[in-house]
């Protein structure tokens, strides 16, 4: 092979071509740029585009830690569900099926989205307010059956007990987001949000008693919390299906038996 300069016909290059050249030649090219394509094609983006059902491994570990979360997530829902399950068979006065027990360790999942430092602060400035002396209130409230509960809200009123129609409580209306307290010492059993009630919160009393608050805007406790009478759990909503305006719906259940709230507290 040789080159010349067209004008002058002056030799430029020349080079003796044989097989073996062109060969080495060839493959030489062949490995340049087979080794740029495979560069191009591991080290930059272009391997989502070339490589058929790529997928980068961030988005693969992303998914296998969306698999664990769902997992947890479902194990703690069907734990939970038992639980609501049983506590209403316990609260409508009937015994759980032989052979079916009631779950010990259901705990509140933790998705990494609790309130915010401010809304800490505000909660534990109102219940700090909310605990005074409420000896003397309690003691004007004494029931002749011997249970001195503390009003839960300062509100008017509404709806009244009615069991045949469905209605195991009474509504009390009340300004949106005022304080809504237990009426009496308790735990936490069930701090929930459900379609028809909004965000409910139930107590576990003494003397077998459980006291029942619906339709909260915000629930301030969680299930095993430890409350005082007075305390404030939770505030005046109007969240849930059944409720037409910001009110509490407030339920009293003895020995599992649903009992008219105002034969307990001075409500009127």
């Amino acid at each position: 092979m040789t080159i010349l300069n067209e004008k002058t016909f002056e030799e430029k290059f020349s080079y003796s071509l044989t097989p073996l050249n062109v060969i080495v030649m060839f493959g030489g090219l062949l490995f340049v740029f087979g080794a740029l394509i495979y560069g191009l094609v591991a080290f930059t983006p272009l391997k989502k585009y070339v490589i058929p059902d790529y997928t980068d491994y961030s988005y693969r570990e992303d998914a296998r830690r969306s698999r664990i979360k769902v997992d947890s997530l479902m194990t703690a829902m069907e734990a939970n569900e038992k639980y609501m399950s049983h506590l209403r068979i316990i609260l409508s006065g009937e015994t759980i099926p032989s052979g079916d027990s009631v779950p010990t360790d259901v705990k509140q999942g933790d998705l990494g989205e609790g309130p915010s430092e401010l809304e800490k602060s505000i909660r534990q400035k109102i219940s700090e307010e909310d605990r005074y002396n409420l000896e003397a209130e309690q003691e004007a409230r004494a029931s002749s059956l011997g249970y001195i509960l503390y009003k839960p809200v300062n509100g008017t009123v509404s709806g009244h007990f009615d069991p045949k129609q469905g209605h195991f409580g009474v509504d009390l209306v009340a300004p949106k987001d005022d304080p809504v307290r237990a009426v009496l010492d308790g735990t936490v059993i069930s701090a929930v949000f459900t379609a028809d009630a909004g965000n409910v919160i139930q107590i576990q009393h003494t003397n077998n008693m459980v006291s029942v608050y619906k339709h909260n805007s915000a629930i301030l406790k969680k299930q095993g919390d430890p409350v005082k009478a007075g305390e404030s759990i939770a505030f005046i909503g109007n969240s849930g299906e059944n409720s037409d305006g910001p009110h509490l719906h407030f339920e009293l259940w003895v020995n599992g038996i649903p009992v008219n709230p105002l034969d307990y507290i001075g409500l009127k």
